[in-house]
């Protein structure tokens, strides 16, 4: 599987997931532009990326929860290469609140914005190039999308909207021959709890009673879900559109004792 010449866009590349998706499709000899808040984070990840695949990854620091930053990363993306051929929508933070909670309105509107709201503006504003490059559109979900998760009501609503767009964006842009498919991915161990506040024990702490739990005693590992990603982004995905992949260690999964 290869991807040279293929320009692929990562947002939230700096860390975590969007880190481990980067240096994967940078083993597939991708033209990167890379995409995250944290000027340092990307700057490393970019010379990381540069390491395996020898070529000068593209990079842009902004704040995507500025939606207008979203038409900007798109623009520069097509300037430095002329085309986008993969638009993956990872970037992210969490956020917590329950109905009755008085950090709830707060919480959503900025959970909102760069869970969603910037992943639908990136995909409205890269849609004539993907049409001209009959590329592909991958979002980074969540299985809390699909499930309740307590006392987290920005963040579940955020990733289900995701995935309902993901739907609605594959209907509409597969008569254009544009793919649009989601991965919602299950426990992985990356610093989104330490970036929304939470020391580094308690985060520790929260991902191993996480690996306790699930099915298959083990958390999902981020090029995981970059292998799935390209899999789904490469010529041997051409039928996928409109497709929830999770992948979550067996997570969903409901068991009863009888």
């Amino acid at each position: 599987m290869s991807f040279a010449d293929k320009v692929v866009l990562i947002t939230g590349a700096g860390s975590g997931i969007g880190r481990g998706i980067a240096l994967h499709f940078s083993k597939l000899s991708a033209k990167l532009s890379l995409i995250d808040i944290n000027s340092e984070n990307i700057s490393n990840v970019a010379q990381e990326c540069e390491n395996i695949s020898k070529m000068k990854a593209f990079t842009v620091t902004t704040d995507l929860g500025d939606i207008k930053n979203t038409k900007y990363v798109v623009d520069c993306t097509k300037k430095a290469y002329g085309k986008i051929d993969v638009l993956i929508n990872c970037a992210g933070i969490s956020g917590s609140g329950g109905v009755t909670s008085d950090v709830l309105m707060e919480n959503l509107d900025k959970v909102i914005n760069i869970n969603l709201l910037s992943h639908i503006a990136l995909t409205n504003y890269a849609s004539d190039a993907l049409i001209e490059s009959k590329g592909c559109v991958i979002n980074i979900s969540s299985i809390f999308g699909t499930s309740c998760i307590q006392n987290g009501i920005p963040y579940a609503v955020a990733k289900a909207g995701m995935i309902h767009f993901t739907k609605c964006a594959a209907l509409e842009l597969s008569e254009k021959g544009v793919r649009v498919n989601s991965i919602s991915p299950g426990p992985v161990s990356t610093n989104i709890l330490m970036n929304n506040g939470m020391s580094k024990e308690i985060s520790d702490k929260f991902w191993q009673n996480m690996a306790n739990q699930v099915p298959l005693k083990e958390l999902v590992r981020a090029e995981k879900i970059a292998e799935v990603a390209a899999l789904i982004a490469s010529d041997r995905g051409s039928t996928i559109t409109g497709c929830d992949y999770i992948i979550d260690s067996g997570m969903s999964l409901k068991r009863f004792t009888l």
